[in-house]
C-alpha cells in the first residue's frame, strides 16, 4: 500500500472515532498514525499510562516534556517549513485556542475533535515535522 492509500485508510478508519484521554487524543492519533505508517512506535511507552488530561500532563512531565510541541520535538523528524508539507506529515495546529496534533491532508489537516476528526485549514498549522526523514 503506497503512503496515501495509507493515509486514506487511516483517516476513514478514524474519521468517527470521539475525542478521549488515552484512546485517541491528539497524541496519540499522531502517534497510531506513526505507527500504522512506518512500523514505528513513538508513544510505547505513553500508551494505556493515563485516562485523564491531569494523567496525561502527568504522563509529560515524568519524561521532561510539558507540551505537545515538546513531545513532537522530542518523538518525531525535526521540523520542516510549513510550505514544505506533504499529505502524511505531522502538524502542530490551534484549534479551540491550543496546540494539538494533526495529520497533512490535501491542502488541509486533520486532527481530533469531539465526535471525530475534523478539516482546518493550512492557515491553522504552526509547525510541521515530516513523518519520514527529509531534507528540505
Amino acid at each position: 500500500m503506497n503512503a496515501n492509500a495509507k493515509l486514506a485508510a487511516f483517516v476513514t478508519q478514524r474519521n468517527c472515532e470521539p475525542f478521549k484521554w488515552g484512546k485517541n487524543d491528539c497524541c496519540l492519533l499522531i502517534s497510531d498514525w506513526v505507527l500504522f505508517a512506518t512500523g514505528n512506535d513513538v508513544a510505547a511507552d505513553f500508551r494505556g499510562a493515563y485516562r485523564s488530561k491531569t494523567g496525561a500532563f502527568k504522563q509529560l512531565f515524568k519524561r521532561g516534556l510539558n507540551d505537545v510541541q515538546s513531545v513532537f520535538k522530542d518523538r518525531l523528524n525535526p521540523e520542516v517549513p510549513i510550505a514544505y508539507a506533504r499529505r502524511g506529515d505531522i502538524a502542530l495546529v490551534e484549534f479551540n485556542n491550543e496546540y494539538v496534533g494533526g495529520i497533512v491532508t490535501v491542502n488541509a489537516v486533520v486532527c481530533v475533535g469531539d465526535n471525530g476528526l475534523v478539516t482546518l485549514p493550512m492557515s491553522a498549522v504552526k509547525a510541521v515535522y515530516p513523518l519520514e526523514p527529509r531534507d528540505v
